[in-house]
């Protein structure tokens, strides 16, 4: 068999190791069994160093351990016992006093609350103060003061705690209405510092920056004041110039004659002043009545195979016939007349033409042009006749608004198509 291990402590039974060592209980005294295991085995081994034998337990060797294992059992109980009540009263009195200090903190705390106090600028503390403490006594506590714009946040939790945050204002620059206000906010945009300032828009009145642009550290808002102002003026309207052309001066194409001399019309005008900060910065019209319409001024002037008549075809244009009944080859003239009607009873004007109304009957329609091409009458009523076609010496007179007009060309070679 091996040595016994020494068991760790004191006043420890040590019944497995006992069996290894049965050949030596009789040599030892009795209170060798209850204390530490290391004498036991110092023991054991001073036996063994005199050469006694070691022999495997007997029965009654066994009955025997178990009562010394009893005993032992017995002496520690007592030693329990004894030590309860060797207890002084003055440790009881000290235990009490010790119970009594930890309810009472315990019952003080319950009234308190730990704060923490925070400062935007940096500075930190941790404050204990009474649970109903106000934010205001906790600021006082703290030594901490807020000035002018700053913002103080104070929550309380539960389990006694709290916090106290303190926001430090910086400073925004307002100009408005030739005036400078310094303001002082946490956080805000330009309508916030406006607000703060006591600064109102009226109208189109408008900021820069713009009132939703969130502000910081040393911004400057300016604020533009806009007013509007309306002026009434009569101005005078410009007439336009309309150019008629024509081929009647196919024989001088520089020619130019006025056929109406334009003058101006007469408008009010009503005229939108806007003023930003007192100086002008647009105009705007926004009313326009006339009062006298203008007249335009009109020239009649050269136009390669323009026609004289403005009356049109079946095809609503000025452009020849595609289709006719015949053609008529002879001398024409022009004339002017005073008289509202031809000799047919219809009116006369640029596109009536005299006639033999026996070789032409009133009312047929025809389109006349020179031989060659250059000068276009155009389409043509025959509603008058006269001396001359009834003679046969000339085949159709051309009716014009002027006599000047009527006597340019003299006598033309002309060919007259009948439409109808």
């Amino acid at each position: 068999m091996d040595r016994c291990s020494p068991c760790r402590g004191s006043f420890v039974v040590c019944p497995k190791r006992i069996p290894t060592c049965n050949t030596m209980l009789p040599l030892l005294p009795k209170e060798s069994i209850v204390f530490d295991c290391a004498a036991l085995v110092l023991s054991a081994a001073a036996v063994r160093a005199a050469g006694v034998p070691m022999q495997h337990p007997q029965p009654r060797k066994i009955r025997q351990r178990e009562e010394l294992s009893r005993i032992a059992s017995v002496k520690l109980k007592k030693a329990v016992t004894a030590a309860k009540q060797a207890v002084s009263p003055r440790v009881l009195a000290f235990c009490v006093m010790v119970v009594c200090l930890v309810a009472t903190l315990g019952v003080t705390a319950a009234n308190l609350r730990l704060t923490y106090v925070t400062d935007s600028n940096g500075a930190r503390q941790v404050l204990l103060t009474d649970a109903d403490a106000s934010p205001a006594q906790v600021m006082h506590l703290s030594g901490i003061r807020s000035e002018e714009g700053d913002e103080v946040y104070y929550t309380a939790f539960s389990g006694n705690l709290a916090s106290l945050s303190i926001e430090r204002a910086f400073s925004v620059s307002i100009t408005a209405d030739g005036q400078e206000y310094p303001v002082k906010l946490v956080f805000g945009t330009v309508a916030d510092a406006l607000e703060r300032a006591g600064i109102t828009l009226e109208g189109d009145d408008y900021t820069e920056p713009a009132l939703d642009h969130v502000v910081t550290a040393g911004s400057k808002i300016v604020v533009h004041r806009v007013d509007y102002e309306e002026r009434v003026e009569t101005q005078a309207i410009p007439y336009d110039t309309q150019y008629v052309y024509t081929s009647l001066y196919f024989r001088n194409t520089g020619r130019t004659t006025t056929v109406q001399h334009g003058a101006a019309g007469q408008q009010t005008v009503t005229t939108r002043d806007r003023y930003v900060d007192g100086e002008l910065e647009n105009s705007t019209v926004v009313d326009t009545t006339t009062t006298v319409e203008p007249t335009d001024h009109v020239i009649k002037t050269y136009g390669a195979g323009a026609p004289v008549s403005p009356l049109t075809g079946a095809d609503g244009t000025t452009n020849a016939p595609t289709s006719y009944s015949k053609v008529l080859t002879g001398k024409a003239t022009g004339y002017y007349s005073r008289g509202g009607k031809g000799s047919s009873g219809l009116g006369l004007g640029y596109g009536t033409v005299a006639v033999d109304p026996d070789v032409i009957p009133y009312g047929t329609k025809l389109y006349i042009t020179s031989t060659d091409g250059k000068f276009v009458y155009g389409y043509a009523v025959a509603t008058d006749t006269g001396i001359a076609v009834q003679k046969g010496q000339i085949l159709v007179d051309l009716f014009y608004e002027t006599y000047a007009e009527s006597v340019i060309n003299g006598a033309i070679q002309v060919n007259v198509y009948v439409v109808d």
